[in-house]
């Protein structure tokens, strides 16, 4: 039976790659600092802080896994921002408590180490995986510096860290600190009453490169499968999409007339104009190439929202009665 560990298993990925990666032959573990909101049957589910060396140890040691996907730590800029020791703390001490205890094993598992596409400097081309490397916020430091810690492990003949630099993805489940969440959840609450009819966006004149969290976890688990140990994979759809036009094609599926509107509050003072991947390197590795469609992602993300809001309204109206 194939044993995997997923660290950070309860976040917005974590839940798309259990249901993904669930079948009779492999045992999964998740490990996370909290609670899981909602447990698949057959899933072993752990409370743990990767901050604390001698829980993960024990857990890793108990669970002896195969593949290791490590998605746990803070991908939250303006956290990162608020506080930066937490940050590094968690993504860079946590990320080596994990590594060290794993290859520390006696059969080390390959571990997936998902970073962000927020390591690279801006540039308007694509950005493959030797781009120059100058992150901008403390998080993106983080990540940048979690990657350098497989260094150590580059002469064990068994095992070993693969590097994923994930650009934007998102899909149902995505907390709304994040744009395109944020812009569904609006519209479902204008829909259902909740608010008045007015967007209020961020900085939607810059171009990102999107893919759907279900495509990203097709393309992790194929790099734990056929990556290299040692090497970096860009996970992007290698096209860059004008948020404007991702609001345009929202306002096109709501069912209430809104205008939009600029909040000061949620421009960035880092955005760069265009980030855009090339994923050749990941696909000519693995084969693996993005299959859905950024607009059934977003008319799948608002049909979540409403489907969300409708259950908060049902159960709000239940407990007045």
């Amino acid at each position: 039976m194939r044993r995997i560990l997923i660290t950070g298993g309860t976040g917005f990925v974590g839940p798309h790659l259990v249901r993904f990666l669930k079948s009779s032959g492999t045992k999964l573990t998740v490990l996370s600092s909290g609670e899981a909101r909602a447990k698949e049957p057959g899933v072993d589910y752990r409370c743990s802080d990767i901050r604390n060396a001698e829980e993960i140890r024990a857990v890793i040691r108990d669970t002896s896994p195969d593949h290791i996907y490590h998605l746990a730590g803070i991908s939250s800029v303006p956290v990162s921002w608020r506080d930066p020791r937490l940050t590094l703390e968690t993504n860079v001490i946590g990320s080596y408590n994990v590594f060290d205890a794993a290859m520390g094993l006696p059969t080390p598992p390959k571990i997936l180490n998902v970073s962000t596409s927020q390591v690279y400097a801006p540039d308007e081309v694509a950005l493959t995986e030797t781009s120059r490397i100058s992150p901008a916020n403390p998080y993106a430091a983080s990540k940048a510096m979690a990657e350098l810690l497989a260094v150590q492990y580059q002469r064990s003949t068994q095992g070993g860290v693969i590097t994923a630099r994930a650009f934007n993805h998102t899909g149902p489940g995505q907390a709304t600190t994040f744009a395109l969440p944020s812009f569904a959840r609006q519209l479902a609450e204008m829909e259902a009453g909740l608010r008045p009819p007015v967007l209020k966006v961020g900085n939607i004149q810059v171009r990102r490169d999107f893919t759907d969290v279900r495509d990203v976890i097709v393309a992790y688990s194929l790099l734990l499968e056929k990556g290299a140990v040692g090497e970096v994979y860009n996970v992007c759809s290698g096209r860059a999409v004008l948020l404007a036009d991702i609001v345009k094609n929202l306002q096109k599926h709501c069912r209430v007339a809104i205008r939009i509107e600029i909040d000061s509050v949620r421009i960035r003072t880092d955005d760069v104009p265009v980030v855009v991947g090339d994923a050749s390197k990941l696909r000519s590795a693995t084969g693996w190439s993005a299959t859905v469609p950024l607009e059934r992602t977003m008319n799948e993300l608002l049909a979540y929202w409403r489907r969300a809001i409708q259950g908060d309204t049902a159960r709000e109206g239940a407990r007045l009665k």
